[in-house]
């Protein structure tokens, strides 16, 4: 038991300290390459606060234990059923705030993908769709977190033995069912028009592979789930948890850290974005402004400018008048949304 404690508490502080050192790095490289802060970037930041408050209140769970480790306690001192309290009461939080960072980094995730797909009629309407979704999975994972032990007091309850409403078996089926969910429909959202993109394949699979590397938040979840051997455990639950985290932070940064591993002003072989009379019509848009933007904006919108206009023409038979206009919108809308 000492042994499996330690060597959690060790993967806790291990798996955290990388998720901080990959949101750092994103953080850096933003300001390194002269661009301001994002709302995705504010939310990096929120995210490694919540990562350090969880590797705090893991500490003291683990350390002090909970009413659901070493059942049945029949003879504990005083002492021992003080910290047993405290550290249920905090094993309550602890869920709460780790469901809230899971759920932070797929808002970082769905702004990615909203900035890509930004100026497209069809995906803003998806996109939309997605964060009533997304908001929704995170009420109902936070209902089964408060509501699964009633009376309240059970969830901090020693002595009598509380039942096994504190083992968080409903909370934990939610919470990963609802993760996988969420997971497949954030890998999936962008697909269509990765696929799509104007660009050799070999550069359309880096893409994808880029916005697959969820699938491996998808198998973790699917290792929590009760009917795995012990994944109920506390220490378990614990180390499994922080390997999620670690990942969570990685799929929602990796991306990122790719379009900001090169200098926007030095790159020879992207195309231009910008003519000269969309220069002179907005001259907003610089280099600094949202580079993730440019993975597959520019490419897909063209493309579906330019059919909208083939369509328009062939419907009126004539030259469709605001075809220059929504050339220039889709040119220019590269992260106005955040």
């Amino acid at each position: 038991m000492e042994e499996d404690l330690t060597t959690t508490l060790t993967l806790v502080g291990v798996f955290g300290f990388l998720a901080i050192v990959l949101m750092a790095l994103r953080l850096f490289m933003r300001k390194y390459r002269n661009q301001d802060f994002i709302l995705s970037d504010y939310l990096t930041m929120l995210c490694v606060v919540f990562i350090l408050a969880r590797s705090a209140l893991t500490t003291v769970v683990l350390l002090w234990g909970n009413n659901n480790m070493e059942r049945p306690a029949s003879e504990l001192t005083d002492a021992e059923i003080y910290r047993r309290t405290v550290g249920s009461k905090m094993t309550l939080a602890n869920r709460a705030v780790y469901n809230t960072y899971l759920w932070i980094q797929k808002g970082v995730v769905l702004l990615l993908c909203e900035r890509i797909l930004t100026g497209l009629p069809r995906p803003e309407m998806i996109v939309k769709g997605y964060w009533i979704v997304l908001i929704g999975s995170l009420v109902a994972v936070m209902g089964t977190t408060f509501g699964e032990c009633r009376p309240s007091q059970l969830y901090w309850q020693v002595l009598p033995d509380p039942g096994d409403c504190v083992k968080a078996n409903i909370q934990l089926v939610t919470l990963v069912a609802l993760n996988i969910t969420t997971d497949a429909m954030l890998i999936l959202l962008p697909m269509p028009w990765l696929i799509r993109v104007r660009r050799p394949w070999m550069k359309r699979l880096q893409y994808i592979g880029l916005f697959s590397v969820g699938l491996l938040l998808i198998a973790i979840a699917i290792v929590r789930l009760p009917y795995y051997s012990s994944s109920t455990a506390q220490v378990n639950r614990n180390t499994w948890g922080s390997v999620e985290e670690f990942f969570a932070a990685f799929v929602a940064n990796v991306p990122t850290l790719f379009t900001l591993r090169k200098d926007p002003n030095k790159q020879k072989d992207e195309p231009s974005y910008v003519s000269d009379s969309t220069s002179r019509g907005r001259g907003r848009f610089t280099p600094n402004q949202f580079q993730d933007s440019i993975l597959v904006t520019t490419n897909v919108q063209l493309e579906t400018v330019n059919d909208e206009t083939r369509r328009g023409r062939s419907r009126n038979g004539s030259r469709f008048e605001t075809s220059e206009e929504d050339l220039i919108r889709a040119q220019n809308t590269l992260g106005d949304k955040s």
